[in-house]
């Protein structure tokens, strides 16, 4: 029996259950119900409004395995634009393992995670698209391979590059598409253990990446990536703990003013790097002042941009290094002893 469009009733049961947009792209919304990973290069379609975070799931281990991700943003109304897309990891206890976001300006861009594990894991992805003021969206595509299990096969398979952000429009166009204020979704906390004999799937950046000590002065360096999400200057919640060593570290340290300084990668305009390395600045030190009380320290804040560069840009043979820029946005805390 047909219903009049076409369908069986129980064809058309699943299709009420599962929802076009999952029976098409294979991609669930409920962490609790994630999609599984399948072998290959699973696809997908996101954006920042209609449908929330994408979430799947595989096993990893034991032994060595890469995570492979690729992300092409959409632009807005045929038109390119800077945009973000990040990749978190969850353990089986639905601990943030590592947070990771590619930057997309019309062409596709790729970043690879390797890893070991000692024993089987059950992993989560969450693959998201950041607050914005008008509607993000893009393409992206994920591949784990190595010391890796999956209860699928490879989902997505009939996934193409999807344009999402040519509708619903939620806010007038800006410069920078993104605003510096927004919140986002949480990071990575540095040293998440996945096992009791201590074993890291990944091994942590975290956001206190240096102390450099001298006769007069202590120069903390902060990873921005972790303090902050893509192109924000709000502080995320995963921060605190690197914050709370910082502000204990003043306490006992610190005989004078605090400088604390922004710095950003040779991305975008010099205004927009001065502005947003200045207010991500500014927001450590109101952080600081407000949770920690340290009202009473003299803190000093300045924004530097693109000026000063802790790390080259460019690989020598010109091409984009990613993790050269990625220590070149960051924050310095200078304490006078």
């Amino acid at each position: 029996m047909k219903t009049s469009s076409g369908r069986t009733p129980h064809s058309l049961a699943i299709a009420l259950l599962l929802g076009s947009y999952a029976i098409c792209n294979g991609q669930s919304h409920d962490p609790k119900n994630p999609t599984p990973l399948g072998p290959g290069i699973n696809k997908g379609n996101v954006d920042n409004v209609q449908n929330g975070p994408n979430y799947y799931y595989f096993y990893g281990g034991p032994g060595a395995l890469n995570l492979n991700y690729a992300f092409k943003e959409m632009g807005v109304f045929g038109n390119p634009l800077k945009q973000a897309l990040s990749f978190d990891l969850f353990d089986e206890n639905n601990k943030l393992i590592k947070h990771d976001a590619i930057v997309s300006v019309e062409k596709m861009e790729k970043l690879a995670q390797p890893g070991t594990l000692d024993r089987r894991t059950k992993l989560l992805i969450k693959v998201v698209s950041p607050d914005a003021a008008i509607r993000l969206g893009g393409y992206y595509e994920i591949e784990a391979t190595g010391a890796v299990t999956f209860a699928g096969q490879a989902t997505g398979a009939g996934v193409k590059p999807e344009d999402t952000s040519l509708t619903h429009s939620v806010g007038a166009l800006s410069s920078s598409g993104v605003q510096l204020t927004t919140s986002g979704t949480s990071l990575s906390t540095s040293g998440v253990k996945l096992s009791e004999s201590g074993v890291v799937l990944y091994t942590p950046v975290g956001a206190l990446t240096s102390v450099q000590d001298s006769p007069g002065e202590l120069r903390l360096t902060l990873a921005a990536d972790i303090l902050f999400d893509f192109d924000q200057a709000t502080i995320r919640r995963d921060a605190t703990a690197a914050l709370d060593r910082v502000a204990q570290i003043i306490r006992e340290k610190s005989r004078g003013a605090v400088r604390i300084e922004g710095f950003t990668d040779s991305k975008g305009t010099p205004d927009y790097n001065m502005r947003l390395s200045d207010a991500r600045a500014a927001s450590v030190q109101n952080w600081l002042t407000a949770q920690k009380g340290l009202q009473g320290a003299v803190f000093t804040t300045r924004g530097f941009g693109a000026t000063r560069f802790a790390a080259n840009n460019t690989k020598p043979d010109g091409s984009d290094d990613p993790a050269g820029r990625q220590k070149n946005r960051r924050v310095e805390i200078i304490i006078r002893k």
